[in-house]
């Protein structure tokens, strides 16, 4: 009966929402650190600013994707969170990413070259993430998809 009860609760506070859920939108990366690095890894960490325009806060408890820098594949995501996402406020998103260089630069350097003049003609750095995290609130939890591609522009002098 209990089950049944937050079924039909649930069912009517999701069919009462008049707006669809809006996607939470990125603002900065900032305190960008390299924690670690060998001639096979290095490890970055940086705070992720976002803002969430909807009414409604949720909890994230782990993100796993993958970025892509101007198409090539630099670095994976795979953590856990404890990070509280409020409702119509901007939130801190801590990350880590773990990066092989030679993923970015490849094998002999000249991946690194590519992606040098890239930036350096179209003054503009591509970058794609594609994984999920997931999200709750109590003890409702799932896993929101990651797919998501933006344009940072890159001042050169």
């Amino acid at each position: 009966m209990r089950a049944l009860l937050l079924l039909c609760s649930m069912l009517i506070a999701m069919t009462s929402c008049q707006d669809a859920y809006e996607e939470v939108v990125f603002m900065e990366i900032k305190n960008v650190k390299i924690n670690n690095a060998t001639s096979d890894n290095v490890q970055l960490s940086g705070d992720c600013v976002l803002f969430n325009p909807n009414s409604v806060g949720l909890d994230l408890t782990r993100a796993k994707f993958d970025v892509y820098v101007n198409g090539r594949k630099t670095a994976e995501i795979n953590q856990d969170l404890d990070v509280e996402m409020p409702a119509s406020d901007e939130f801190i998103l801590p990350l880590k990413a773990t990066m092989s260089p030679k993923d970015f630069y490849g094998e002999k350097g000249r991946g690194l070259l590519d992606a040098t003049l890239q930036i350096l003609v179209n003054q503009k750095v591509n970058i794609k993430y594609n994984g999920s995290i997931h999200a709750g609130k109590g003890m409702i939890n799932f896993e929101v998809p990651i797919i998501d591609s933006l344009e940072v522009p890159v001042k050169v002098f």
